[in-house]
């Protein structure tokens, strides 16, 4: 299966987590009108999340950036399904906190865990 493949994971990754914190915080303003497709805007983000993630996992230089990143994508997710079906409340702060996690992986992996050469990159099979 191959999933998507993008030309620089990280900064699709921190742009997608950034627009996902944007979305989080306007949404307690924006209940005051009906607008029925903004939560469906949640499964978008996970998709997203998951491509760059998995692009970004396999790029990276680093091994301790693997879990990371799964972690952080793991963080939104939970809290992204929490929120839309409420199964213990969780304050707003942390759901903010998985999405600006995510996106400062992304931004330090992308910083500090690129690959100087096309072999470290390949995985190995």
């Amino acid at each position: 299966m191959k999933i998507i493949e993008i030309k620089n994971p990280d900064i699709f990754g921190a742009t997608s987590s950034s627009f996902c914190l944007a979305h989080c915080v306007l949404t307690p303003f924006l209940f005051l009108s009906p607008i029925w497709w903004w939560s469906s805007l949640n499964i978008l983000f996970i998709s997203v999340s998951f491509i760059a993630v998995y692009n970004s996992a396999m790029r990276t230089s680093r091994k301790v950036m693997k879990p990371l990143l799964w972690i952080g994508f793991s963080l939104l997710t939970i809290s992204i399904i929490n929120e839309e079906f409420h199964f213990i409340h969780v304050p707003e702060l942390l759901n903010y906190s998985a999405a600006a996690f995510l996106a400062g992986l992304h931004i330090y992996n992308l910083k500090f865990c690129q690959c100087d050469d096309e072999e470290c990159c390949v995985p190995k099979s």
